[in-house]
């Protein structure tokens, strides 16, 4: 046997120690350590990209329903576009407390998640869409967070309470407009006189508008025309007197105005029974206000209220040389309610006497 075969016998014949063994398992131990934990968060990232997809569907179909005439509160997301079962595949769920278009948001399943966050949007209803996500507290989501809401990935208290301010002007808006409609609609009695809807502008329940048994008419002179023109001059003449009686009343009958009911409050035709003591009420606590501002700027001293009325009516106010405070406490601390004591001289026993300043109770 040669030499060169020699060898190869050898190297056939040779095999890894345990140590090399050892160094190997190590090196691949230390690579799938730090393999693993990437390929979970690249999972992860690919699942929040597919939540975003299914809320971007939703999205789409939360303007369509504003497009229609819906308002944001009113429109739920369907659950052939968005549910939790859908969620659930991707470690997601529908938060309860946001579940309309004005907004909408999913949380992970797990709530002691932290990589994955919670994202939504915010639609009012002019159809303006903002999208929102509260980062994780591993920052490795950050930059998804960031693609999916921009600034308003982690929301600060200014941005937050902004939000909440548009939302109450949604919510009066629906509240106003709903009460204006269900006025004009009745089917009983449809809404004749002036009403209050919502003004865009004044961004309040303060635009007038007035309607004829349910038909929005240009202002009052229109209004007079159609009454007018249904019911005859002399009806309207009728009206016109009750009105200027600025009485609050009703039902109300005019001969005139055939079978026709009025509610009037304080020379307005409110047209419902609800309106007209909604009008009264608003009166009287406007009553009460103001004869508390009266009692205020005319010398009142000490402890007013609570008056007998709706609203503002039964608050309890101390007022003193002018001033206006909320809590007893205010006004016992106020220095207009601070008083001097004239203590009696200790010298000579003076019973309380009005007539001698030595002698005069002053404190309480």
């Amino acid at each position: 046997m040669n030499r060169a075969s020699r060898l190869t016998n050898q190297d056939k014949a040779y095999g890894y120690t345990i140590l090399e063994l050892a160094v190997v398992i190590a090196i691949l131990s230390a690579i799938a350590g730090i393999a693993f934990p990437s390929i979970n968060r690249w999972i992860a990232l690919a699942r929040i990209d597919s939540v975003k997809t299914l809320l971007n569907s939703a999205a789409a179909e939360c303007l369509q329903g504003i497009r229609e005439g819906n308002s944001p509160e009113e429109i739920p997301i369907k659950e052939t576009t968005v549910s939790n079962a859908t969620l659930g595949s991707y470690g997601y769920k529908i938060k309860e407390s946001d579940k309309s278009c004005a907004s909408y948001f999913v949380i992970p399943t797990n709530e002691d998640e932290t990589f994955m966050y919670q994202l939504g949007f915010k639609i009012n209803s002019l159809g303006e869409i903002a999208k929102i996500a509260v980062p994780a507290s591993d920052s490795g989501s950050l930059n998804s967070c960031k693609n999916w809401a921009g600034i308003n990935c982690g929301v600060s208290a200014e941005q937050q309470a902004v939000w909440d301010a548009l939302a109450k002007i949604e919510k009066d808006k629906k509240t106003c407009n709903d009460k204006f409609y269900a006025w004009l609609q009745n089917p009983q009695k449809p809404g004749s006189g002036p009403m209050n809807r919502w003004d865009d502008v004044s961004k309040s329940c303060s635009l007038e508008t007035w309607a004829f048994e349910g038909s929005i008419q240009k202002d009052e002179a229109a209004y007079k025309d159609a009454e007018k023109a249904k019911y005859g001059a002399i009806c309207g003449q009728k009206t016109t007197a009750e009105k200027e009686k600025k009485t609050t009343q009703g039902p109300v009958k005019i001969a005139e105005c055939g079978e026709r009911e009025f509610y009037f409050c304080l020379g307005d035709d409110k047209g419902t029974l609800e309106a007209m003591n909604e009008c009264r009420a608003a009166n009287q606590e406007a009553k009460c206000i103001s004869d508390r501002e009266n009692a205020r700027t005319g010398g009142y001293k000490g402890k007013y209220g609570p008056i007998v009325g709706p609203g503002r009516c039964g608050e309890v106010r101390w007022i003193c040389n002018g001033f206006m405070f909320e809590t007893e406490l205010e006004y016992t601390t106020s220095a207009c309610s601070i008083q001097t004591c004239i203590e009696p001289p200790k010298q000579f026993y003076c019973p309380f006497r009005p007539e001698k300043p030595e002698c005069r109770k002053v404190c309480p």
